[in-house]
């Protein structure tokens, strides 16, 4: 997440584009403001046509209101921002009916024309509506439309009656192939009927039954079966709104049973035309391995990725039965693979002995092997403007096993005000590799799993006026999800190791800190850690306009071992109470976060989304608080936008100078929030967003006043701030500008805490540039 403050008051060679950005916002306020008394919205209609007004959906069927029957509207009207307001429309109707002037062609490129009114689109969504709910057993479902003509404008009013619906009586089975009732009836994955007796008569459900029995089938050996090869009979002819229902199975068209596929040879191609692979019209010269029953056919001196990696994904085994789920592992293991650029599985089918074989072609596309990066990018941070450049070389087949080895290279220069500048240098090295490096693990637990194993070395070296400080950090990861992508991934950072040096500190500045953050912030020190992360999120970036939600929880625990090892040995202590290793502090604590994030769909335009975040770390043992880098912090881009990067909490705590940085964090974060989107114009978005939350401590720290954590006063140290937001989305990544104001500030006193009372934009408003959405 790339996030910029634009908001310091203290920072005067800032203003310009402060302010360059706050008339922007202004307009877009404006524009929204001013289009709610435009002129006329039936200017632009032509004689003997009328605008689309309303649509009104009226239903008596449980479960099916307005809201959800609304995508079965032949004809909408022009949507409204928030779902308040027709502002893109009447931002349309602000343009004069001189086509020809370049204004008017902008203003109306801008905004939204008006939706004329089509009669005949009413009669297609009463018979939509119709088929909808015959499919879900109201048979004798009555829809009826109103056109209510006012003016220029009409209104059209759909109501849906559903009568008594057709319900289930009885429910059977007939199959009369018996080696395919055996698979069914014998299948571990067969799990109970979606056809229950006594409930609606839905055709969908009945669709769903069909796919699932051929699932089964499919992963049991079942090449050419599909869900069409099963029917239903209906017997309705009790006219009591039931129905008895018998699921059956076409005979087979060439024989008495339907046949199975068992896997035969298995071809691997690299380095080809996946066009060329089956009947090539100019044969290609290969060279090629054996395995077995598999065969790898490869293009140069030797294969691009070792037969064992090959071999180990996938999944295709011969001899044994065709399943379809084998192949979508097949596909998802070689896709995991960062050496592929792409893959493709083809079957060729033959008889013998009168059996059924596949030989399987599996064309892997190689993907190139090694990349160079450049970036440049603008850096702010808390109003201090800077340049950082970033120089990256990646090799995705280190060792012909689809090891990625990265490296990178950074610098970053930043000037601050009225101080020496802060220069920052460093380099990251780190080699992935898409299989588990663990021992006493089960290759079966692997094969089930995509999974990966990265090794890092990191080093940092940065200069500030009030210290110097060098960090070498490594680290041992593992990360693993299901081969079917069902959205659930694990991480486990086994061995996570940071070293802090710091060869000069400022006088001043440390004389300006308690004791406590001396120590504990600004000393030499070992973070030796574990965490793990479990993340679950329904999110697809091909299905952006579909509600879904995320899980994450993550669990860190720093410095037992040594502090174990220390107690044994018997070490002796410092001064105040604290092992060291090799002469150096090493922290001791526990961290826990949780978090969770849900988008609903409203409309094609409409969408509200919310989250709630909590974290907490204890540090105990060898530590008396937090390493500054474990600490949390508040306000900013994704977390309470009325507030600037650390500038916000802990508790009721107020800053009295502006270097403030380590007093404003904390041990505990709450981050709530609810935002409404709704689509702009062209590729622009708005939103309008609440957000609350805050930062404690769990001690009562020196020159922390009131940032201590109270059950009985907490929840008045919540601060609460709005805003508005516009975002530029180009579907693969997304710009986002937010503008945030302060309602309730925990900070002030008395009234003053309520600044909603008393808007004060150079005291109460803070402005964020950011890459993506907060949540």
């Amino acid at each position: 997440m790339v996030e910029i403050d634009l908001y310091n008051k203290s920072n005067s060679s800032f203003r310009i584009l402060r302010y360059t950005l706050r008339i922007i916002f202004s307009v877009f306020i404006t524009m929204s403001l001013l289009s709610l008394n435009s002129c006329s919205s039936t200017k632009f209609i032509p004689e003997d046509e009328y605008l689309l007004d309303k649509v009104k959906i009226n239903s008596n069927i449980d479960g099916y209101k307005s809201m959800e029957l609304k995508s079965h509207v032949r004809q909408q009207p022009n949507y409204k921002m928030f779902g308040i307001n027709k502002t893109m429309f009447q931002v349309y109707n602000l343009a004069g009916k001189d086509t020809t002037k370049w204004i008017n062609k902008l203003i109306h490129k801008i905004g939204e024309p008006p939706v004329i009114f089509d009669s005949t689109l009413v009669a297609k969504t009463d018979h939509e509506f119709e088929k909808l709910f015959i499919n879900k057993g109201y048979i004798n479902v009555d829809v009826t439309s109103k056109i209510i003509y006012k003016n220029k404008k009409v209104d059209v009013v759909y109501d849906i009656k559903g009568n008594t619906p057709y319900v289930i009586r009885n429910y059977s089975t007939l199959i009369e192939d018996t080696i395919v009732n055996n698979v069914l009836e014998n299948s571990s994955s067969n799990k109970a009927s979606r056809i229950k007796e006594g409930m609606l008569f839905d055709r969908e459900q009945l669709d769903n039954e069909r796919q699932r029995l051929s699932s089964i089938l499919r992963n049991n050996g079942y090449y050419s079966f599909y869900k069409d090869n099963f029917y239903f009979d209906a017997d309705s002819t009790l006219n009591i709104n039931a129905v008895d229902l018998e699921l059956k199975l076409k005979p087979h068209k060439d024989s008495t049973t339907y046949p199975k596929y068992y896997y035969d040879n298995v071809y691997i191609y690299l380095n080809n035309d996946p066009l060329s692979i089956l009947n090539p019209a100019e044969p290609i010269k290969r060279d090629s391995i054996t395995k077995g029953e598999y065969t790898i056919y490869y293009t140069g001196n030797k294969p691009s990725l070792r037969t064992s990696t090959l071999l180990n994904n996938s999944f295709l085994t011969p001899e044994r039965e065709f399943s379809q789920l084998r192949e979508d592992y097949t596909y998802s293991s070689f896709s995991n693979l960062q050496a592929l650029n792409n893959i493709h599985i083809q079957y060729e089918e033959k008889q013998r002995n009168d059996s059924c074989f596949l030989d399987c072609h599996i064309v892997a596309i190689p993907a190139k092997k090694q990349a160079i990066s450049f970036s440049v990018e603008g850096t702010n941070t808390a109003g201090d403007l800077g340049i950082a450049s970033t120089i990256g070389y990646t090799h995705r087949n280190l060792f012909r096993g689809s090891e990625v080895f990265n490296l990178k290279v950074r610098g970053a220069y930043e000037a601050l005000r009225n101080l020496n500048p802060y220069f920052e240098l460093g380099g990251e090295a780190s080699i992935h590799t898409p299989k588990f490096l663990m021992p006493f693990t089960k290759n079966s637990f692997t094969r089930r799993m995509r999974t990966s194993t990265e090794l890092s070395l990191s080093y940092n070296y940065q200069t500030r006026p009030e210290y110097d400080r060098t960090i070498l950090s490594a680290s041992l990861r593992y990360k693993w999800e299901g081969l079917q992508r069902n959205s659930v991934k694990h991480q486990l950072d086994l061995l996570d190791i940071d070293y802090v040096y710091l060869p000069y500190k400022n006088d001043d500045f440390m004389n300006s800190l308690p004791s406590n953050a001396k120590y504990f912030g600004y000393t030499d020190q070992f973070i030796v850690s574990t965490n793990y992360s479990y993340t679950h999120s329904t999110y697809n970036p091909s299905q952006k306009r579909k509600g879904a939600h995320s899980f994450r929880f993550s669990v860190e625990s720093a410095g037992n071992v040594l502090y174990g090892v220390s107690h044994l040995l018997d070490r002796k202590k410092d001064n105040i109470g604290s092992f060291e290793l090799f002469g150096t502090y090493f922290a001791q604590f526990v961290k826990g976060d949780i978090d969770y994030s849900k988008t609903i769909v409203i409309d094609n335009q409409n969408t509200i989304a919310w989250r709630a975040g909590f974290g907490i770390g204890i540090p105990y043992g060898n530590s008396k608080m937090l390493p500054f880098e474990k600490r949390y912090y508040s306000g900013g881009a994704n977390s309470v936008r009325a507030w600037s990067v650390r500038e916000l909490g802990p508790g009721s705590y107020k800053s009295n100078s502006e270097s403030n940085f380590f007093h404003q964090s904390g041990d505990i974060k709450l981050d709530l929030s609810i935002e409404y989107r709704t689509r702009f114009f062209w590729k622009f978005e708005a939103a309008a967003f609440i957000d609350a939350g805050n930062i404690w401590t769990i001690k009562d720290y020196e020159d922390q006043e009131g940032g201590k954590f109270r059950f009985d006063s907490f929840y008045k140290e919540i601060a609460l701030g709005y805003g508005l937001g516009l975002r530029l989305d180009f579907d693969y990544f997304l710009i986002r500008l937010d503008g945030g104001f302060k309602a309730y500030d925990p900070a002030r006193s008395g009234r003053k805490k309520w600044a909603i009372l008393n808007p004060n934009l150079n005291r109460n408003f803070a402005w964020h540039i950011a890459v993506g959405y907060p949540f």
